[in-house]
């Protein structure tokens, strides 16, 4: 087979789909619980295409398909297979086949395929094909024996990164850093600098900052507030207590202010169940909030644990929209809103932590991601990493470090 150039090869990345159409071959019904992504993947020494997993129906197959010449880029089915993969996100058919991660070498795409030959041996071509965004792990460790980052960039693109500092018993401190990478000048946290703390919100009055912090004991979320977004004093009252729903828990949460003028508040609850995203909406100005729904991001019957997507924070894109990120096992994920309500996802995945081996690091998980815009223009995200398997989170475990990863254009 002729080799294909890069703009071919994207355009012909498509094959994965093959699968769909006969229900003849033999299929696993119950496969196990996913942990990671499914990919699917070209190569170009050989001109195949491998995907791991396809669904249909209640059954998943894995398949290898060919690369034909011509000059439309179509697949022929050489194979195909039971699946046993035990991965997130298998290729879908419901009229076209969509395969939301396929690798290109270090390039990797969301492709939807189209049945064009429904006699054996099958062919199907390029429907559409767009790139998947990733993040380019960066070199090296931002902070050793670190975690739970918060980040902001101030207007003269000076970067600052708060953590849990795992030497001193687990105190909030923060560091700064003209390129973004290279921290230094370690300084304790109080309510009297906050100036750097991201994980603070202006409310829709334009005048008020409100930083809420959830009590362990009492189990309620309540705030402190500021007039020039440094100096915080605690307020009274709560803010939000847990619904029926979240089991008195509320885990990771994020706060912004929507397009609608309201504060939204976006929480994990449910901790030991569905262990999933809840969203809770003010209409005063950030001081009470009303619960407004459960199953943010759709993954109710994931099955809790690992299997669904935390650890959220957000940021505000230049065109109005927000990004959600969020981990889900050992992977980054990312969703897109317009309103700050309802999210949708963005296909593929955002970063795995077997991304950093290009870069020489080996970590075994990707905890409280959050994003920052770069004086570059860039979007850089930090993130907490364990660097031993099976590291506790405890205050004392210093098994964690803060790692980077840039957007790729």
């Amino acid at each position: 087979m002729p080799k294909l150039n890069t703009t071919r090869l994207v355009e012909g990345l498509a094959a994965i789909g093959l699968i769909l159409c006969d229900t003849s071959y033999a299929a696993t019904t119950t496969p196990p619980t996913p942990r990671v992504t499914c990919t699917a993947s070209f190569s170009t020494t050989d001109n195949s295409l491998s995907i791991e997993a396809v669904t249909l129906g209640s059954s998943r197959y894995q398949a290898k398909l060919t690369l034909l010449s011509g000059a439309t880029p179509s697949f022929r089915l050489d194979s195909i297979t039971a699946s046993t993969s035990p991965c997130y996100d298998t290729a879908t058919y419901n009229g076209m086949l969509n395969v939301p991660d396929v690798s290109v070498g270090s390039v990797n795409y969301n492709v939807n395929l189209k049945l064009a030959n429904s006699s054996s041996p099958y062919q199907f071509s390029l429907d559409s094909a767009s790139k998947n965004l990733h993040l380019r792990p960066d070199p090296g460790m931002r902070v050793s024996k670190a975690s739970n980052p918060f980040a902001t960039v101030d207007s003269n693109g000076i970067a600052y990164l708060g953590y849990q500092d795992r030497t001193t018993n687990n105190s909030t401190r923060f560091q700064s850093a003209s390129d973004g990478l290279t921290f230094s000048n370690a300084t304790t946290l109080t309510y009297n600098n906050r100036s750097v703390d991201s994980r603070k919100t202006l409310m829709p009055d334009n005048k008020t900052w409100r930083l809420y912090q959830y009590d362990l004991v009492s189990k309620v979320i309540g705030s402190y507030s500021s007039s020039d977004g440094n100096v915080f004093t605690a307020d009274s009252g709560t803010r939000y207590a847990p619904v029926a729903g979240d089991n008195n828990s509320i885990g990771v949460y994020d706060s912004y202010v929507a397009p609608d003028k309201s504060v939204i508040l976006i929480y994990v609850g449910d901790l030991q169940a569905k262990n999933n995203l809840r969203m809770a909406r003010s209409t005063d100005n950030g001081l009470t909030f009303s619960f407004l729904k459960s199953n943010v991001l759709g993954d109710d019957e994931a099955g809790g644990g690992g299997s669904t997507f935390i650890d959220n924070k957000t940021m505000l894109l230049d065109d109005g929209r927000r990004r959600m990120i969020t981990m889900r096992a050992t992977e980054l994920q990312s969703f897109i809103s317009s309103d700050g309500i309802t999210y949708t996802r963005e296909s593929g995945t955002r970063l795995k932590t077997s991304d950093f081996a290009s870069v020489g690091i080996t970590i075994y998980s990707l905890n409280d991601p959050v994003m920052v815009k770069t004086k570059e223009g860039k979007i850089r995200v930090y993130v907490a990493v364990s660097t031993a398997p099976n590291a506790d989170e405890g205050a004392s475990n210093t098994n964690w470090a803060i790692v980077s990863a840039v957007f790729d254009d």
